[in-house]
């Protein structure tokens, strides 16, 4: 629960795992919080993230990932990953490699200074491009990949959906 005074309380199983050294940093100086099934990630009021719990979860941002978290527009999660959104259109990703934690070089490409938004289900993301294509990684399976025959009916898209491990989209 984040407090009206900027403090954090914790419980349950990975709530409380949580180390002395970042509990202090949490006291009365957190903004947010996001959170996936096993770690949580929270905006403190001078700009940084910090994050706990499982840590191939996403419950650790390492420290090239941190630098990288700069004018953050927005964070969004699965089940297993975070995937941050920055003003500039690119996007970070940490967690879980197989789930989304980590962008493959031809996806990251792609992202680059690019994106508008970023959708998730349980195992994946997909990425609305300033062009209008939509880009996927994460579980292949889940909708982490966008066959070539799907992308060209992704068109006019008016939204997007998610389950479990699929996408599904409205088109005009």
């Amino acid at each position: 629960a984040l407090l009206q005074n900027g403090s954090v309380l914790f419980w349950g199983n990975d709530g409380q795992i949580i180390p002395h050294d970042l509990q202090l940093q949490l006291h009365e100086s957190v903004q947010t919080i996001f959170s996936n099934n096993y770690a949580f990630v929270a905006l403190l009021k001078d700009g940084r993230f910090v994050a706990w719990g499982h840590e191939e979860c996403g419950g650790k941002i390492t420290p090239e990932i941190q630098i990288q978290l700069k004018n953050v527009k927005a964070i969004v999660s699965n089940d297993f990953a975070f995937a941050a959104l920055l003003h500039d259109g690119s996007v970070v990703a940490w967690g879980d490699n197989l789930q989304g934690g980590k962008i493959p070089h031809e996806i990251q490409i792609q992202l680059n200074q690019n994106v508008n938004m970023i959708f998730s289900n349980d195992e994946a993301f997909v990425a609305l491009l300033n062009n209008g294509r939509f880009v996927a990684w994460g579980n292949a399976q889940s909708g982490g990949k966008i066959t070539a025959e799907i992308q060209t009916k992704l068109e006019n898209v008016k939204v997007i959906f998610s389950s479990f491990t699929a996408f599904a989209a409205i088109l005009d």
